[in-house]
Order: structure tokens, then sequence, then C-alpha cells
């Protein structure tokens, strides 16, 4: 009886709060809310309660109706949300809402109804701010199990005319089928106007589909502007929720663009003709990326706001015969334009109107862009013909033609403006892209202007080309003392099957020093016959005759070249093959004087005069330096001897038959007038590595880069030798050299590699020399070592004899009374446990 009458009260208050609201149905807990009798336009509403518990109760199932006229919409607001359960599962307590009823039919069976989304949980803090009926209806429909029971739900609701006051904002058009949501809007019926999603403010519903017509007249042009746009983001391409604008009538015209997640007013499009098909779309099962499976609520809390854009019909937008058919009109703007080049194409760009004077308040942009693929890169250049923009340099405050700073499509701000009647310079791009920007906004008069253009290849080399489009370019101390160039593109790969060239035309008393920082050619390194078939790259230098170029070295695969340098002009050339491309090289230049390449080193012309030296590279055996040239000429002194070099010491950085010589060279010309190098050498070497001169003349050079980090350097000896079978001074017993008598048995390598004889022969025996050397050595350590040990022994037995008492004795220091017989200003200080008596000693005192 107790539990009847407990029941009994909880229903009865139930029924209490459902009548406070509305028309009450036979369920006991259903509520319909009409307009239609009477009841006011607004006022609030709430899930059933008990006054004793104050939470709803379980095993309910309520359906809430709100409907209006024909004319009306409802839109609803909670301000309390407590369910049990958790979204998305939602598999205790939930709240559907319908948003979607298309007739009062539909209310009586919402299996068929289109659901605009479940509730659950405690979500008001992420809970769709305001939901929107499509028409004049919404449904709530309000779920509970026997688990356990929460406070609910409050919110407020209203009813409002959609189409009154006129023009009302879901007045959109004129409905299409199927009449749920289709519009089709024709400029003769309005020229302005709004287009919304559905119920727009409120939250938009899953599934669904909308399309808008908009069709004006032959020489209309439309122009949309977002206003409000907030749909669900989710990624890149809009897999959820978008809007998408068509360029024409149907969903078969080019797409304008595919729209999600937010856009402020700033945004504007531009139809190219008089039609734009735009349709909305949305779908279920959005997801929070910060949010793990089971806990993503994203179809219920993620902005579901929809959009409101405004349309406007007009003959005055900027009309499009002005682009030339070599361009494209770029879908979706004002009258951009962009150009793409055939390769190094050329035409012509102009205002629009002209020769008339273009319109005002506008903003059009020419987009050119060069070829850039694999095997070309281009630039573009324009050359002002006609131009005349109202304004004064270099404010331009009533219009201006600019070129833009950065080269993004639809973006980018103005980094030189130009005006007046005064042709601007001719402007060339950076990259492949370059952006002319016309903006007429501040224009209170029109003006023109037309331009050449052309497209020209560019190899992204730094330098001075000699030739357009020829990869040819030059270097001179006037331009500057100091630069980098490389291979066509560098660090991307160089095109195939090209040819290019750079001069270096140091002046008077200047030399240009080269050094490579990368180089990669070719994977493939130089075979029995050099570079053939390979790309390459060669170092040539200028002889005495004008533009009459000498080899002096070919490189190819990554071996990179050692620093070169020289007072004449030098041309580097490189050459790819229609195969194989790769990274290429990066190298450096620099001019410097005569005397800052030499610095301590220099040129040094050595006459032999039949005999023998040594030549060492600057502050051996401390590291060289950085940027050093030295050169030696040593010339025998008959035209029939020739000069050995050998090496004694040789270290220099790199690796031959790895990375190269880049920071570090010595080269050997084995003739003075010798262009190319007999033998090019770094890293290091052994002692006794011998070279020998084809004439009568050595010709070295040691060049280091600025990157050079030093290394200890080298020793090497040079002798003039003779090899005819007479020899009137030391004939080498292995090579058969004959050489000065007074280079015997200087303890240098001067008969070539593998013989010694000139060390041997007739020299002093090596072992009794050393005999006799550590013989003296011992004799004068050891009379030292014994004069050392007396001194010590002396000074340590006089020292002893002094201050030292005897073994056996022992010495207190003490103060004790002083004994008869001393005076009262004596003292007795020191007691020998002798058989002395103690003795009286007198103590100053200070």
């Amino acid at each position: 009886m107790y539990r009847f009458e407990n029941k009994f009260v909880v229903w009865t208050n139930i029924l209490l709060v459902c009548l406070s609201i509305g028309y009450v149905s036979a369920n006991n807990c259903d509520v319909i809310v009409s307009s239609r009798h009477g009841n006011s336009k607004n006022g609030t509403f709430h899930s059933p309660k008990s006054k004793i518990t104050g939470n709803y109760p379980s095993n309910s199932h309520c359906i809430y109706k709100f409907i209006g006229w024909a004319t009306e919409r409802v839109k609803i607001r909670f301000t309390k949300f407590e369910l049990q359960g958790r979204a998305p599962a939602c598999d205790h307590d939930y709240l559907d809402i319908y948003t979607q009823i298309k007739s009062e039919r539909e209310t009586l069976n919402l299996l068929d109804a289109q659901l605009a989304g479940r509730f659950c949980g405690d979500l008001l803090g992420s809970l769709q701010n305001l939901i929107v009926s499509t028409k004049n209806f919404i449904v709530l429909s309000f779920y509970t199990d026997a688990t356990k029971e929460h406070t609910g739900f409050t919110g407020y609701y209203e009813f409002f005319d959609a189409f009154f006051p006129i023009p009302a904002v879901y007045d959109i058009g004129t409905e299409a089928p199927p009449a749920m949501c289709g519009y089709t809007i024709r400029s003769e019926n309005r020229k302005t106007g709004f287009i919304m999603s559905p119920t727009f403010p409120g939250m938009y519903a899953d599934n669904m589909f909308c399309y808008y017509k908009l069709q004006g007249k032959a020489g209309e042009r439309i122009k949309l502007h977002f206003i409000e746009f907030s749909l669900y983001h989710g990624e890149e391409y809009c897999p959820y929720d978008y809007v998408k604008i068509y360029d024409g009538y149907t969903n078969d015209a080019p797409v304008i663009g595919t729209f999600c997640g937010n856009y402020d007013n700033s945004t504007i499009l531009y139809s190219s003709g008089e039609a734009l098909h735009i349709e909305f779309l949305t779908s279920q099962g959005r997801v929070l990326f910060d949010k793990q499976p089971l806990e993503n609520s994203g179809d219920l809390t993620v902005p579901r706001k929809g959009f409101n854009i405004t349309y406007n019909f007009s003959d005055q937008i900027v009309k499009l015969d002005f682009i030339l058919p070599d361009a494209e009109h770029l879908i979706g703007t004002e009258c951009d334009q962009r150009i793409m080049s055939k390769q190094e194409t050329n035409g012509t760009i102009k205002s629009p109107n002209y020769p008339a004077s273009f319109p005002q308040n506008i903003t059009c942009r020419y987009y050119l862009d060069g070829l850039m693929d694999r095997q070309h890169l281009e630039k573009a250049r324009i050359l002002f013909f006609d131009f005349d923009i109202p304004g004064n340099m270099p404010y331009c405050a009533l219009g201006y033609v600019g070129l833009n700073e950065d080269s993004r499509l639809k973006d980018g701000t103005v980094k030189e403006k130009f005006c007046g009647t005064l042709r601007p310079p001719p402007l060339t791009s950076q990259g492949p892209r370059l952006v002319l920007t016309l903006d007429t906004r501040g224009a209170v008069q029109g003006g023109r202007f037309m331009s050449k253009y052309k497209f020209i290849t560019d190899y992204a080399i730094p330098g001075t080309p000699i030739s357009e489009g020829q990869c040819k370019f030059l270097y001179d101390d006037t331009s500057g003392q100091s630069g980098t160039f490389n291979t066509p593109r560098h660090p991307g790969n160089y095109p195939t099957d090209l040819t290019c060239e750079y001069i270096f035309r140091p002046g008077h008393d200047v030399f240009v020093l080269i050094s490579f920082d990368t180089f990669d050619l070719d994977a493939r390194q130089p075979n029995q016959l050099g570079c053939l078939g390979r790309d390459y790259l060669e170092i040539l230098e200028e002889g005495y005759t004008k533009n009459n170029f000498s080899l002096v070295e070919r490189h190819c695969g990554t071996i990179a070249p050692g620093p070169f340098t020289s007072s004449r002009v030098v041309k580097i050339v490189f050459h790819s093959n229609k195969s194989i491309t790769k990274m290429g090289f990066k190298a450096r230049y620099y001019f410097q004087t005569k005397e800052e390449i030499y610095g301590k080193c220099g040129k040094h012309v050595i006459n032999s005069q039949g005999s023998g030296g040594i030549i060492k590279s600057p502050d051996y055996p401390r590291k060289y330096k950085a940027k050093t040239f030295c050169q030696w000429t040593i010339r025998a002194s008959k035209p029939t001897n020739k000069i050995l070099l050998e090496t004694a010491t040789f270290v220099l950085e790199g690796k031959m038959d790895q990375t190269g010589c880049q920071n570090s060279v010595m080269r050997i010309y084995s003739d003075i007038n010798s262009v190319q190098p007999a033998e090019v050498l770094c890293g290091q070497m052994g002692t006794n590595i011998a070279f020998l001169s084809s004439g009568d003349t050595f010709r070295i050079t040691f060049v280091t880069s600025l990157r050079s980090l030093g290394g200890k350097g080298f020793k090497l000896s040079w002798t003039e030798v003779n090899e005819d079978d007479t020899c009137f001074g030391f004939k080498c017993a292995k090579n058969n050299y004959c050489i000065s008598s007074e280079l015997k048995c200087n303890e240098l390598p001067n008969c070539g590699r593998g013989d010694e004889s000139d060390e041997t022969a007739e020299c002093p025996t090596t072992a009794g020399v050393q005999i006799l050397h550590i013989a003296i050595g011992t004799s004068i350590s050891s009379f030292f070592c014994i004069i050392l040990l007396i001194c010590g022994f002396y000074h340590r037995r006089k020292f002893r004899s002094e201050r030292t008492p005897p073994d056996h004795d022992h010495v207190e220091v003490r103060y004790v009374s002083a004994p008869t017989g001393c005076n009262t200003t004596d003292r007795l200080l020191m007691e020998e446990k002798t058989q002395e008596s103690p003795r009286c000693q007198k103590v100053s005192m200070v």
C-alpha cells in the first residue's frame, strides 16, 4: 500500500508539471506545445521531475511536441542538461531531437523522421547553443532506463515568423522539388538576398542535402559574400559537412570551391557567368581528434551553426573580355587571371576595358607562371608600354599597379607600388611565378595600362647573364669581391643535355680564387677514357691571345676539384648528357689582390746551378692557413738536365681517391709552359715519393680555400739530375741519376724512389756514428750524475751534524722551575735527557 501511494504521488507531480507546460497526452508525460491553441509564443520546458527526489523518473518515455503555424518556425535553447550516460553511445538515458519534421502526421510516427541528434550526459557547456526547426515542428523524445536517475533538462522555446517582415531571411527563393530543401533564385525576381542553411543560426541536422540555384540574365555576374560560416571541419577535403559551389547552372560545372570549417566575412566569391549552383551536404559520425573513440562526442559538441551568405546579381561587375586567349580567368575571383608558359612564350596583359578606363573599386591579379619541372625552370619578365594610373608615387592612394611580395594564389601583400604616368621599370620574378596586382579601390577616376610579358629560362645561378636565355654568366671584380655559383637549380637536380659557362675576369694585379663546397655530377666514377660519356666540369684558362682558352682540368663523378687560382681569365664549363642527372656542384669565388693572395708565401724562382734544395709549406711544421697561394719555379742549369722532386713530409687536407682536394691542393707542372698539371696531390703521402720533370723546369703551386682548416703541410727536396752516362758528380746506384757530389750524405733523398745510395755510399757507417754518439752521451750523463750525488751527500751530512741530534737522543721542549743558582730573570729552556745537569740560559724579553 505504501509503495502504491508513493508511485501515485510521483505521477501526480509529473502530471502537474506537464499541465503547466501545455496539452498533456494520455501517456501522462507527453507534452504538446502549440502556438495554434492560444498558448504564448515562448516559454520554458523541462524533463519530468518528482517533488520528492527532484530527479526524473526511471523507465520513462516522454514526447515533447512543439507545433507552430505554417509560416512559423520553432527554436529551442537548453539552460540545463544532465542525463545519465556518456556520448556518443548514450546507452542509458537520452534525448532525441527531431528538427526536420515535414508535417503534423509525421509527428505521430517518428520511425520515419530524420533524427537531428541524440544527446546525453552533462553537456550543457558543449551542447549546441541553439536548435531551430526546418519547418514549423520540433519533437523531443526523452527515454530513461531503470538504472539511475539524474536532474534532467530545462530549456526555452519560441515560435517565430519565418516569412515576415519582408524580406524574411528564410524566404530564400522558389522551392523546387523535392520540396524539403531545394531553391531556385532568379535575378528577375530579386537582385539581392540571403541563402542560409535550413536551421541557421541553430544546429544543422545530420544527413541533410540542400541545393540553391542562382540564375541571372545574360551579361550579369553573381557576387557571394560570406556573412557567417561555421561547419564541422573534419579534414582538409571536408569529408563530413561542406558547401560546394559550382560555376554554372548544374553540378557538372567547374567547382569554385568546397568549404567547411569557419570563414569570416572577408570571404567573397564571384561567378564567371550568370549562374551558380550551390550544394549543402551533412553527414554523421564526426570525431574529435583529441578524444578516445569511446569518448568521441563530435556529433554533439562540435560547432554546427551553419552558414549565412548574401548574393547579388549585377551587370556592373568587371567584364572578363579583357582576358586574352592565352590566359584563363581564375574562377571564383572578380577578375584574376593566370598565364602559363608554353616554354619561353610571350604575350600581352592589360587593364579591364583597355584602352578605355578601368572600373573603380576593383582588385585584379595577374599570375604569370613559368615552367618548373625536372627539365625546365623559368621566370617571368614584364615591360610596360602604356601606363596611366592616377596618383602620386610612392603613396599611390588613388590606385596602383603593384608587384606582390609572395606568389600565393588570392593572397600576399604588395611590396612595390607604381602609379602616375611614368612607366615602371622592367619587373622580373625571383622564382617561376610573378604576381601583378591592379587595385583601383581608392580611385576617383579611371586609368589604364598595357604591358608585354615574356617567360625566360631561369637557371637559378647567381651572376650576370651574358645573353638572355643562355646558360652563360660573367663574374668580375667590379660586380663583387666574392660570391657563389652552381649548377642549374642546385640543390635540385640539374637538367639533362645542357652546357653552362661561368667566366671569371679579374682586373689588373687581381687573382681569382675558386673552390668547391659540394660536387656530385654522376655516381659513376671516371673510366679508362676519363670522363667520356659522363657529365663533367672543365676548368680552362685564357692564354696570351684573347678568348683562346686551354684546358687545365676535367672532373666528373663525386671527386671535387681542388682550389684553383689565376690572374688570367678563367672559364668553367659544365656539361650534362641526356641520361643521369644529379645535384651538381656549388662553388665559391674570391677576387684578391696580388698582395692579399701571396701573403707569406708568394712566387719563387729557383735557379738550380747544378745542385738541390728544399721547399716547404708556409709556417712548416705549423699548420698552413686558408686562402694561401704559393708558386715555385725550379730551373735546371742546363737544358738537358731535369729536376727530381721527392717527398720528405706531405700532410694536406683531403683524400684524392675519395672526396678530392676540396680545401688544399698541390699541382706539379712538368714544364714551365704546361697548362695542365702532371700531378694533383693532397692528403697524406709517404716519404721518398718521387716526380721527374719532362724538361729542365718544374713548376709547383700550392693553393688553399677559405674553408681550409690547415694541416701540417709539406717538406720536399728537389735535385738537378743528369741521365747521361758520363757523370762528374755522384752516380746514383739504382736509378743511374748523376747528381752533385755536394748532395751526398745530406740526410735528404736525392736519388729518386727506392734509391738511397746518396745516403749510404761513401758515407760514415751509420751504425758506428750512432754508437759513438751514444757513448759520448752516456759518459757526459754519468759524469753529471756522479757530481750531483757527491754534492747531495756532502750537503746532507753537513745539515745533519749542525741541526739534527743523534738518533739515540730525545729532546723535549718545556718550561720548568729555575734551579738554585739561576736568577729570577733566567729560564731553563731546555733539558737534555743526558748525564749533564740542566743549564740556565738567558732569554731576552721582547
